[in-house]
């Protein structure tokens, strides 16, 4: 049998990695990043914690029901269903809206990482964020964030014309 094949065995694998590069842009980074945080690492942290130090050391009342009935798994999806189903929705039924959902998803994810640090320092029972102070602080930063994409937006819509462009 003569082999004929000037391709090395990793060309399927190198151009499936290729395509995949091409088609992820910034939005599908922050998803995965949102999940990542968000999801499951305060979902982890927050099913440890309970663990740990009882269904009461969560602060969220829903969360706590989750937890006693579905448990971890309930929890991360949950959180997918109630927050990140709706953000992917809307990012692509909202037109010109990519700045806007970009600044929601910045946000969702330093409220994640907040979150899962809050969620450790709890365990460990060192002085941590109260869960007041990151709701309030996430809203801020959502406000500020959200506010940026939506100019961000408007200004891409009107030079689209141009051709300018960062998506």
């Amino acid at each position: 049998m003569i082999d004929n094949r000037n391709e090395s065995e990793f060309d399927s694998i190198r151009l499936f990695f290729k395509y995949v590069v091409r088609k992820l842009n910034l939005q599908h980074l922050l998803y995965f990043f949102v999940f990542v945080t968000f999801d499951i690492g305060d979902a982890v942290t927050a099913s440890m914690m309970m663990e740990a130090r009882g269904i009461s050391a969560e602060y969220n009342t829903l969360v706590q029901q989750i937890f006693v009935n579905y448990g971890l798994s309930g929890l991360i999806a949950a959180k997918l269903a109630l927050i990140i189903v709706p953000l992917i929705i809307a990012s692509t039924s909202l037109k010109n809206s990519y700045w806007f959902i970009n600044g929601v998803l910045v946000s969702l994810i330093l409220a994640g990482l907040m979150a899962t640090q809050a969620n450790l320092q709890a365990m460990a029972s060192l002085p941590y964020m109260s869960p007041m102070e990151i709701n309030l602080l996430y809203l801020k930063i959502l406000f500020v964030l959200s506010v940026v994409g939506m100019i961000m937006d408007s200004y891409f819509s009107e030079s689209e014309g141009k051709g300018y462009s960062l998506k």
